[in-house]
């Protein structure tokens, strides 16, 4: 059997009804020489076991069960099974856009010394707008995950640099990745269009990920791991630390300065001094 030029990787655990948009939205593929390799990691949830049970027939696609050991785990057994040249992390409640392997394949084709190709996401559910993901670079990855989990490399890169670290549990772990290929000289090109939509909701592995306790262990994990890039380019990363703040308050400047916003907050200022 010929093997696919990309192999589309998915960790699954109790993903629910979101994992039937992940995999339609691989089928639906407008580029067709894909796989798609789905580790099914110790769920116990009926409806996300309904869906991987009828995802098994399905043409291109694997489903291999695991017990429960986190996304890192799960995301490298799927490689070691994947046969693709290219393989795209996928998670369970994210989606694809149709054209995303169309404008990212061509890339990897046309440049050999492009090793990650990654786009622009769309913020779905529990959040909104549009990520311009990038640099793929040191000192910027240091400072924050600058590229989403949903993009596209050369297989042989996960080898060369160990794969997610299952160390990291349910957050952090695709930071790490991201981080060792840019420290192992690897080049990123951007694709400015919004082509992997990146869902949280209420509940979500996702969601617990970002719990105040579980992201502090990870940057610690990630503080301690990187400590020579980290003092290396400590000045590079607090200025770049420093921006990210003075954005992130700005657009909430921004966002209290529109009219409705405005209006809602002196409503509430009329409706609680009515109470009082």
């Amino acid at each position: 059997m010929t093997a696919p030029l990309v192999s589309v990787v998915t960790p699954v655990f109790d993903a629910g009804a979101a994992l039937e948009q992940a995999l339609a939205s691989v089928s639906g593929q407008s580029f067709t020489d894909w796989e798609h390799v789905v580790v099914d990691d110790g769920s116990t949830d009926a409806v996300t076991r309904r869906v991987l049970g009828r995802a098994a027939s399905r043409p291109k696609v694997t489903v291999l069960r695991t017990e429960n050991r986190g996304p890192a785990a799960a995301r490298n057994h799927a490689v070691a099974r994947a046969r693709g040249r290219y393989v795209v992390p996928l998670d369970a409640d994210d989606y694809l856009a149709k054209t995303f392997l169309a404008r990212t394949v061509p890339v990897l084709e046309r440049e050999p010394a492009v090793g990650v190709v990654h786009s622009d996401v769309r913020l779905v559910g529990g959040h909104a707008g549009i990520w311009r993901t990038g640099p793929f670079a040191i000192p910027d990855l240091l400072a924050r995950c600058t590229v989403h989990v949903t993009s596209l490399f050369r297989r042989e890169l996960a080898d060369e640099v160990g794969g997610w670290d299952p160390a990291f549990g349910e957050a952090g772990e695709d930071w790490d990745f991201w981080i060792r290929l840019a420290a192992h000289g690897v080049r990123a090109h951007g694709v400015r269009e919004a082509l992997a939509f990146y869902r949280r909701s209420a509940g979500s592995r996702e969601d617990a990920a970002r719990a105040s306790g579980r992201s502090v262990a990870a940057l610690r994990r990630l503080l301690t791991k990187h400590a020579a890039l980290y003092e290396a380019h400590a000045p590079e990363v607090i200025v770049a630390m420093f921006e990210e703040v003075t954005r992130l308050g700005q657009s909430l400047q921004r966002i209290y300065a529109h009219p409705l916003v405005r209006l809602a907050v002196r409503a509430r200022g009329a409706f609680q001094a009515d109470r009082a």
